[in-house]
């Protein structure tokens, strides 16, 4: 990742940092229900990418298990077999509470 997308990201308050990845997590829900796999696959790399970088963040330090849920949570819906039974409305709720 860039430094200058790192530092611009580590300025954040962690809420907008959580609100930028269920930003990119409500893409690849929208382009999961649309059936476009490439797209939704992609806005999934970048939600995970985000809660990489806010794990690298400092002041996250006390959410870092948090964001490593979250991380293999994403990664078990979009990619894998769903074990954790996430839904759609599941992701949403998460992380609209901090828009």
């Amino acid at each position: 990742m860039d430094n200058q997308i790192r530092e611009t990201w580590f300025e954040m308050p962690v809420t907008m940092q959580i609100s930028n990845i269920g930003s990119e997590v409500s893409r690849a829900i929208s382009w999961k229900n649309k059936g476009n796999a490439k797209r939704k696959l992609g806005f999934c790399d970048k939600a995970v990418e985000f809660l990489e970088l806010s794990i690298e963040d400092p002041k996250n330090k006390h959410r870092v298990e948090e964001f490593r849920f979250c991380i293999e949570e994403l990664l078990d819906y979009f990619k894998g077999d769903n074990v954790y039974g996430t839904t759609d409305e599941m992701l949403h709720k998460y992380y609209d509470a901090f828009i």
